[in-house]
């Protein structure tokens, strides 16, 4: 089965082969996604990810480490390797103590990915993850960046709450749904951040939301960008161009490895910070915070 998607306005293909996986029930975050039929022959995807069951496979000791972060025993894992002729080779586990459930292959160009799959049970995590990384790597140098953040609409406006994981993003936007009338959760932990030819900087829900079923196909014009931190008081401040920069880029999904990827996050990620206003917000995780925050964001 095949599954042609477009997310943010990109277009790509997951190719599922195993016959006997439930692709409904497994991958059902990505159906709302699914491309119509009028668009398929309008534009080539940006990659096309193949997955197998592949209960063993072996990495090829002309790989050496690119990305390989020891990560904490709750944490994902994921190590990405590379090799002299420019391909890639990623492996990846639900936590960091774990041995590696899959492996993804990828061309220089990322475009064309095998993802290796221990075990079906593995199948939605192993491909939520090589999936966002291929789209992150396709999208690098097309003015479109993927956020680890939590996003509420209001007003047909998109606010995006980032800050360090565990901090409280999707607790805030909670709080938003509790208390601001005509909140709606977008997306609650990968939306995808997108600028036009016009100028306009659009957030787009995506089939990636972590440990909450949000997957909405939809999008809104972005109207702020905040940093949770926690305090005792409640205080939004704005954000220089500066500290706005820095805000947005360290909620980026990207290889800064790669020169021209790195450039291609890099130009984006000023934009977003010089178009889109930025704030912090010092607070706790109670209604106060959220009606001080909507009321610095929304209502000036």
């Amino acid at each position: 089965m095949k599954l042609d998607l477009t997310v943010a306005g990109h277009r790509f293909v997951i190719d599922i082969l195993p016959a006997d996986w439930e692709v409904s029930d497994m991958f059902g975050n990505y159906l709302p996604f699914k491309t119509e039929e009028k668009e398929v022959g309008k534009s080539s995807p940006v990659f096309v990810l193949k997955v197998e069951d592949c209960p063993q496979w072996q990495r090829d000791s002309c790989f050496s480490p690119l990305y390989v972060v020891e990560s904490g025993p709750e944490e994902p894992r994921l190590d990405i390797y590379s090799n002299a002729d420019g391909e890639w080779w990623a492996e990846m586990a639900p936590v960091g103590n774990m041995p590696p459930v899959a492996a993804l292959s990828m061309n220089p160009d990322c475009c064309e990915g095998r993802l290796f799959v221990g075990s079906p049970r593995f199948g939605r995590f192993a491909a939520d993850n090589a999936a966002m990384l291929m789209f992150a790597f396709c999208t690098s140098c097309k003015r479109t960046i993927e956020m680890h953040a939590s996003v509420i609409v209001k007003d047909e406006k998109a606010y995006m709450f980032i800050a360090k994981s565990g901090t409280g993003k999707s607790t805030h936007s909670r709080m938003w749904l509790e208390n601001i009338p005509g909140s709606r959760l977008l997306n609650d932990d990968n939306p995808i951040v997108r600028i036009f030819d016009d100028g306009s900087v659009k957030v787009f829900g995506s089939p990636w939301s972590g440990k909450t079923p949000c997957y909405r196909n939809e999008s809104a014009d972005m109207g702020g960008i905040v940093r949770i931190r926690r305090s005792m008081e409640n205080r939004l401040t704005g954000l220089g161009p500066v500290e706005a920069y820095a805000a947005v880029n360290s909620s980026t999904s990207g290889l800064r490895h790669v020169e021209k990827m790195a450039d291609g996050l890099y130009e984006t990620i000023s934009q977003v910070a010089l178009t889109v206003p930025c704030y912090v917000l010092d607070c706790r995780p109670d209604a106060q915070a959220a009606e001080v925050c909507y009321n610095g964001v929304c209502k000036n």
